[in-house]
Order: structure tokens, then sequence, then C-alpha cells
């Protein structure tokens, strides 16, 4: 094998609750990961001498600080050696934009890589090389539908309804998830409060009894916008919806999968020119090989 084609998928929260802020900074979560057929493209090939990175389209993302890069120079320390490869990367998820592109990329080249050079990694540890570069990087190796703690890293995979659709709004610009963190924490207590997610769960609440984020309301104080593009969604006629991550992109639940292009419609007739939609369904994997 000399080339790999791996998907690299969205995610959603339909989930979100801030618990506390810990004493290194970060804070503990508890939140429901939702993967979504939304997907970047990601091309590793075998290199013979130095590792390169291209996002067409992107050059401003060319950079040594980019998470596939960060990825690739764990799996090197890991094995003890370069791994040299040309990586390229056809954005489609939105960047800086609540939906975990950066971190589902950095997966999919941990995934990508360890399968091109034969890396005798067991998944676990490979979890722990994805949290060394994000905090929702591990669940993206899994993907499908899983319980967050921690930060987000501590996973349980958890079965949910998947019988509906999503349609996606993002305003066209990036939000800064520690800037937002950042302003939620000054409303906090210093108490850590309690989850309830597990109690939601287990009294197998509908999907759209589950949307919550506690990161929403400080997003749409930043960036008023997000709250108009919220406000558009539900003119289109969604009464769900809700901010995924730190935002900005909001999603609206759409229950019957035979109206969902004309919900499509309602809602791109209530955009603005500069915003982006796009329609989505769950999915039960996270990256893979195409």
């Amino acid at each position: 094998m000399t080339s790999v084609h791996l998907h690299a998928p969205a995610k959603i929260n339909l989930y979100l609750a801030v618990l506390g802020r810990r004493p290194d900074g970060y804070h503990d979560i508890e939140t429901l990961f939702q993967a979504i057929d939304l997907y970047d493209d990601v091309y590793i090939k075998k290199a013979a001498d130095r590792t390169t990175l291209q996002l067409p389209n992107h050059p401003e993302l060319e950079t040594a600080d980019n998470s596939a890069l960060h990825a690739l120079a764990w799996l090197e320390q890991w094995a003890g050696r370069s791994l040299p490869v040309e990586i390229t990367i056809q954005k489609r998820i939105p960047i800086a934009a609540g939906l975990g592109g950066g971190s589902s990329d950095a997966a999919a080249v941990l995934a990508g890589v360890r399968a091109l050079y034969g890396l005798d990694i067991p998944d676990d540890e490979l979890a722990r090389g994805a949290l060394s570069v994000g905090a929702d990087a591990p669940f993206f190796l899994k993907g499908g539908a899983a319980v967050g703690e921690g930060v987000g890293e501590k996973l349980t995979r958890v079965k949910l309804p998947d019988n509906y659709a999503i349609i996606l709004v993002n305003p066209g610009f990036p939000v800064s998830t520690a800037e937002v963190y950042r302003l939620y924490s000054k409303g906090l207590t210093g108490r850590f409060a309690e989850g309830r997610l597990w109690r939601l769960l287990a009294d197998n609440a509908d999907i759209g009894d589950l949307l919550h984020n506690d990161l929403q309301p400080v997003c749409e104080a930043l960036h008023p916008e997000a709250a108009n593009v919220r406000k558009s969604l539900a003119a289109a006629g969604i009464e769900q919806i809700l901010m995924s991550g730190s935002g900005p992109t909001v999603f609206g639940i759409v229950k019957d999968g035979r109206t969902l292009e004309q919900t499509r419609r309602r809602a791109a007739a209530h955009a603005k020119q500069s915003w982006s939609l796009a329609s989505a369904r769950p999915i039960p994997f996270g990256v893979r090989i195409c």
C-alpha cells in the first residue's frame, strides 16, 4: 500500500453542559456527540523523504500548527522514526465552526498513517494520540453516537435513534472555542454542577428533548449573527434547533426525511447569501478508509 483515502466526518453536539472549570484551566463537560455524513476527504501518500501538507482553497491552514501534522508527529514519536507522507485535505466541513473538522482530519491522519505504514498501534493507544491533538479527536476514531465526559475524551458509545436528518447553517466566520469558554467561565461559581445527561438517556428521551448547549448564549452574545441563523431556521418552520459545540454552526432536526429537501429550500430562502447550508444524517462510524 502506497496511498490511502479516508473520509473524515463532522460531528454535532446534541447536548453540551459545562460542569465546572478545573485547576488546569480546562473544563469538565458532559456532551453527546453524533457523527454525521458531512466529510472532509483526506488523502495520504508515502513520500520519499519529507512530509508535505496541502489544503486546496485553504493555504492559510498549511502551517506547522495544523492538527494533521501534530497527529503525524505523535505517530513518529511512537514509532521512533520518520514517517514521511504527502497529506492532501479537501475541506468540506466549515473551519472553526463547532463541527470538529480539524480534529476529524487529525484522527484520519492517525488511522491512515497507521494503515499505510503497517504500525502495530492498539486502538486505545491511538486514542491517546488523538487526545494529544484535541479533546474531541478521540471521538472521531470510532464515531457513531457517544457520551463524552471529562474534557470530552472519556467516551461511552450509546445507541440513539437515527431516523432523522439535519439542516446545518454556518454563517461564514470562525469562532474561537477558547474565547467562548473563557467568557462562559466568568459565570461559574467554582462549584461543579451535577450532570443530567445520563438521566435523560435513561428516560429514553426523544432527540429533540435532549437538545441543550450551555455555550450557545455566549457565542450568540459574542456574535449576534449566530442568533440570526437560529432565528432563520425557526422562520423556516424548524422547531428543534441547536448550536453545535462552541459555534457558530446551527443545526435543525428534520424528523421526516421525506420533507428534507423541501425544508432545506425553505431554510435557504431565509438565509443570507454569505451563509452556507448543508443537509446531513447521523452515521454509526467515524473516520474510515474508503
